[in-house]
């Protein structure tokens, strides 16, 4: 029989829920800040979401047709049958005896649950839920529960009932990865890659990328590298006989190392890990060499259950004004709890560990309780954030004791795509002042935050943040940041006006 028309051929059915893939969160941004420029970071870390887990209109595409396939279905769905196919073909040939087919020209495949291939060429039985392509073939995946594909490849054969296959020659990108290699096998629960290349980086010639003699991907779970090699250009930094990566919440692929500049700390390089280690037990660290210090690195024992989040620290940690201090070791515990129905949610914190600064050494001891409102909506894109709180901080250096209310309002908007602007006050009893450490602290206790975002047009966008010390009115910090993105790289830079104090980072896209 020979069609020049499309052909819904229906070997079986299978319930199939249509439904857009999860997405998975990007690195987030954490701005060092010392006017609370860092309540605006939701515009960067939106804009990495949104580029991370992006699709192209061809998935877009794939997933209306597939509903729409669904929605004109003559049967009931059977869920113990395959699912029905779509084909399209300038020529299609199709043998009901046996289910054999054949098609040439422009050819389109389209299964129910979101799966497509296009070629010139295609032969197969849909019996069998088999397609063979000889020559070359592209193939799109948004199926629900897989891997997100969209794949170019030779000698595709794919048996979608199965949901089996192997291409070679492929390039093109699985989930969040640009992949080539000289053969894929794909199968219900992972994807193998042999002789293969990935990387985040979109471009052509990529900026960085890991080799590998086989790669194997569980989505949503880890990938396993063998004969790892990772390289930066066309230079191979390090190397490992085996690897495995976390893929899901514990992902530590792709944080790749930071390079900047600062007045105080010089020219410096730092690299974050994370090792799990059980559920909900992991360690974050992160490695940092600075020129003017030298290693100033910290380690954290992390541990989440329904109680809180419990944490033992050790190390060098830095203020967003370049104050360290070391830890070592130091305990926390944190804790958020909704309060039912109401619009309130109450906070525990706690901190206690041997702290050393500038030739001072203490036990330092920290309880604090929060209550805070859950985010006002005024009204024309305003949004109104308050909150209040209670802590103690005990010393063991001069045996003092500093305990005191506090409390903040926020107001924030987002003007358009372009602008957003914040206000904030906030009272603090602690400061450095009247404090053993200076971590982490403003020198007064009543101080006026405010400042503006502007994104002059996809790769460039500014934030100038102020601090009022509200005691003298007098202006403590003007900060102008600056985000600049190219090819696969990304620039932060903050110059703090008040200060003459210049900040850079230089990364690696996707942060």
């Amino acid at each position: 029989m020979k069609r020049n028309t499309k052909a819904l051929l229906c070997a079986g059915l299978m319930a199939v829920s249509l439904v857009l893939p999860q997405v998975a969160d990007a690195s987030k941004y954490h701005a060092s800040t010392d006017t609370n420029a860092d309540v605006l970071d939701y515009l960067e870390n939106d804009k990495r979401s949104a580029r991370d887990n992006a699709i192209a209109d061809e998935q877009k595409q794939l997933i209306h047709d597939a509903y729409e396939m669904r929605k004109n279905l003559r049967d009931p769905l059977d869920p113990t049958k395959n699912v029905p196919v779509a084909m399209e073909g300038d020529e299609l040939f199709y043998d009901q005896r046996n289910g054999d087919f054949y098609a040439v020209g422009q050819v389109n495949i389209t299964s129910l649950d979101a799966q497509r291939f296009q070629t010139e060429e295609v032969n197969g039985n849909i019996q069998n839920t088999e397609v063979n392509v000889p020559g070359k073939g592209h193939m799109v995946q948004m199926t629900p529960g897989q891997a997100k594909i969209v794949m170019d490849g030779y000698k595709i054969q794919y048996n979608y009932g199965k949901k089996t296959g192997s291409m070679e020659d492929v390039s093109g990108k699985i989930d969040h990865e640009y992949i080539k290699g000289k053969r894929i096998e794909m199968y219900p629960d992972k994807i193998i890659v042999y002789d293969g290349t990935m990387t985040k980086c979109s471009a052509i010639n990529p900026d960085y990328h890991t080799s590998a003699s086989k790669i194997e991907v569980y989505p949503g779970d880890k990938m396993i590298c063998y004969d790892l090699k990772f390289w930066l250009g066309h230079v191979p930094v390090y190397s490992t006989k085996k690897r495995t990566f976390r893929l899901d919440k514990d992902d530590d692929q792709m944080d790749l190392p930071k390079v900047g500049y600062s007045n105080d700390d010089g020219w410096w390089i730092s690299k974050d890990f994370r090792y799990g280690l059980a559920k909900d037990l992991y360690i974050d660290s992160d490695v940092k060499y600075t020129g003017k210090h030298g290693f100033r690195s910290h380690a954290e024992l992390v541990h989440n259950n329904m109680l809180g989040t419990f944490k033992v620290l050790y190390g060098y940690y830095e203020s967003s004004n370049n104050k360290w201090v070391k830890k070592y070791p130091s305990f926390t515990y944190s804790k958020s709890i909704p309060l039912g129905d109401l619009p309130f949610t109450l906070g525990l914190s706690y901190e206690r560990g041997r702290w050393h600064q500038s030739g001072k050494h203490s036990l330092h001891t920290y309880y604090g309780i929060s209550l805070s409102h859950n985010t006002i909506n005024l009204g024309g894109n305003h949004k109104l954030d308050l909150s209040t709180n209670f802590s103690i901080t005990n010393e063991s250096y001069n045996h003092s004791s500093i305990r005191g209310f506090g409390y903040a309002a926020l107001l924030r908007r987002d003007v358009d795509k372009r602008w957003s602007y914040y206000a904030r006050y906030s009272y603090s009893q602690t400061n450095s002042l009247n404090s053993v450490f200076d971590y982490d602290l403003d020198s007064y206790s009543r101080k006026l935050s405010s400042g503006f975002s502007y994104k002059i047009n996809e790769h460039d966008r500014v934030l100038l943040g102020t601090a009022l010390n509200m005691h003298n009115y007098h202006m403590e910090d003007m900060d102008l940041y600056w985000f600049h993105e190219f090819h696969c790289l990304q620039l932060i830079s903050r110059y703090r006006i008040k200060r003459h104090q210049i900040n850079v980072t230089l990364q690696f896209n996707p942060w």
